[in-house]
């Protein structure tokens, strides 16, 4: 098996939003663009990594999005193996291997921004950020 980037879908490669209604959004044109170079370099294989891949219906929805923007050749998927070597989404926060130590710049997010956790106490509450 090579090693794959995995890229989330809703609000990471397509926007989500409230009326979407279980629809897949438009695309995210800079991240569509990202992957497209990642493709185009061939050093990594691409994989969408979305609950979707649970549900056949949402799976061909997800095909069929990626058909109309040039990526019908991906994977979609919601396992992550040993040769998965990037997450692209924007629900994650970035841990620092080993440690369980939130990156400064995610545990100190704000709302709606990149890294915001939900929680109502999150490792910016705690003295063990990293700069990552």
């Amino acid at each position: 098996m090579s090693k794959w980037i995995a890229v989330d879908l809703d609000g990471t490669l397509a926007e989500v939003g409230s009326s979407n209604k279980g629809a897949i959004g438009k695309p995210v044109q800079p991240m569509l663009s990202r992957v497209k170079a990642w493709l185009s370099e061939g050093d990594y294989e691409v994989r969408i990594f979305t609950a979707r891949a649970a549900d056949p219906v949402q799976a061909g929805k997800v095909k069929d999005w990626l058909n109309r923007q040039g990526l019908g050749e991906l994977a979609i998927t919601n396992v992550k193996d040993a040769d998965m070597v990037e997450l692209w989404d924007d629900k994650a926060v970035r841990v620092e291997r080993n440690s369980g130590k939130v990156c400064s710049g995610c545990g100190n997010a704000e709302r709606h921004s990149a890294g915001f956790s939900h929680r109502r106490h999150t490792m910016a509450d705690i003295p063990q950020l990293t700069d990552c």
